[in-house]
């Protein structure tokens, strides 16, 4: 059964939620940029606080951007399948036509249903439901005291920083105890996330920088994570690992 009213209903309510979500990016890149000019005349107490905002909007920025991404890829779909299904609705017009002169349109209408078959089976690989995801191998971080952090698939985010009493702030993952503070760990510095069944790690704009295995990071950028990667946070090194791969580092 083709069910076009239910794929427009998707689409009309995806691109509301995408227009609300472009105005929110919109209004907090606007947030960013006005905030990043304005910090030269701050004073200092006024200029960090501003910063951690600031770096905080952009982790909101980016995660608010995937969303959009995703939207789109839903709304690009359901296109494509809406005019494979009008496709179909007039393929099978056609043949319904066709078969009232089955005698003398015998090889146009065979044609057609070849075509229909087609589109048909297109159809239903657009919509045939994706497989599972296969099983992910638990994972790692383990920190410059050895001590390990498992990462929690169900969690998916973990900010690396460093525990802030003044401002409030605790990280998931914080550094503080093995000298995040004082070796040029920004407080709120990178984040480690699950996609699409992969960890990888955005720096966020750190004072410092981010290292994976020496190689810098391009600030706000996201690189997949490997099996063994030395990551490396102003002078602080952790270890991402796959706890079934690996025994010892």
């Amino acid at each position: 059964m083709l069910d076009r009213a239910a794929f427009e209903k998707e689409n009309q309510d995806t691109r509301k939620q995408l227009a609300a979500l472009e105005k929110d990016v919109k209004q907090l890149r606007d947030w960013v940029s006005s905030n990043e000019r304005a910090l030269n005349g701050m004073n200092e107490s006024l200029r960090r606080i501003t910063e951690d905002g600031i770096t905080k909007a952009r982790a909101d920025l980016s995660v608010r951007e995937g969303d959009l991404q995703r939207l789109r890829g839903v709304i690009a779909k359901n296109d494509k399948i809406l005019s494979r299904i009008g496709d179909i609705e007039r393929r099978r017009k056609d043949i319904a036509t066709l078969e009232e002169e089955q005698e003398r349109l015998i090889v146009l209408l065979e044609r057609n249903r070849a075509e229909l078959r087609q589109f048909e089976q297109e159809y239903e690989e657009m919509t045939r439901p994706a497989a599972p995801p296969a099983a992910l191998a638990p994972c790692e971080v383990v920190l410059p005291n050895n001590l390990r952090i498992p990462l929690d698939p169900g969690k998916g985010t973990y900010m690396v920083g460093w525990y802030d009493a003044a401002a409030g702030a605790a990280p998931d993952i914080d550094l503080h105890p093995v000298g995040g503070s004082a070796q040029g760990v920004s407080r709120q510095h990178a984040i480690i996330r699950l996609a699409e069944g992969q960890w990888t790690v955005t720096d966020l704009g750190s004072t410092n920088g981010t290292f994976l295995n020496d190689a810098p990071m391009a600030p706000n950028s996201t690189v997949a994570l490997r099996d063994r990667t030395r990551i490396r946070l102003g002078n602080v090194i952790i270890f991402f690992r796959y706890i079934t791969q690996t025994t010892r580092l």
